[in-house]
């Protein structure tokens, strides 16, 4: 998009267009989620507990995705064969963006007898209902859910 267009389109979405915004310290560096992920979890009152999330900064998402991918050598002459294991990569993910409750917690770990916080995630986690929405709280707060929202609404569009 040249120049021009960025300014027309900007005019004719009444935007003023402000280059500071994206300054350091002039945005919200952490985008937060609060979310009850499964109502077994009661809190003394008995209302459900909510989970906290807070995104992972990029970098580490590119590192995330480097620890889920394997290299198998393919034979002879052959370039090196590459597969992405996408469920340790959103396990990882929901745990590192996952700020309470901690699965790497001592207590947890020594509870449920495993050295893993993904272990205990999956054992507290036991239904896949909840595991699945843990999943995908980590997801949206990362900004992964965005392209699915808008498909959906196209979708909707499209029914109506």
């Amino acid at each position: 998009m040249t120049k021009e267009k960025v300014s027309e389109f900007a005019a004719a979405e009444g935007q003023v267009l402000d280059i500071t915004a994206f300054l350091p310290g002039k945005y919200e560096e952490k985008a937060g989620l609060e979310r009850v992920i499964s109502k077994r979890f009661k809190d003394a009152n008995g209302k459900p507990i909510p989970f906290i999330f807070e995104n992972v900064a990029t970098e580490r998402i590119d590192e995330l995705r480097k620890e889920c991918t394997k290299r198998k050598p393919a034979g002879r002459n052959r370039q090196p064969v590459e597969t992405f294991d996408s469920d340790k990569f959103q396990a990882t993910l929901a745990l590192e963006s996952t700020v309470f409750p901690k699965f790497n917690d001592p207590k947890l770990l020594e509870a449920y007898k495993t050295p893993s916080a993904i272990e205990v995630a999956k054992a507290i986690l036991s239904i896949p209902g909840d595991y699945m929405a843990w999943i995908a709280a980590a997801s949206e707060v990362n900004g992964f859910d965005d392209e699915i929202d808008e498909e959906e609404s196209l979708i909707e569009e499209a029914k109506n």
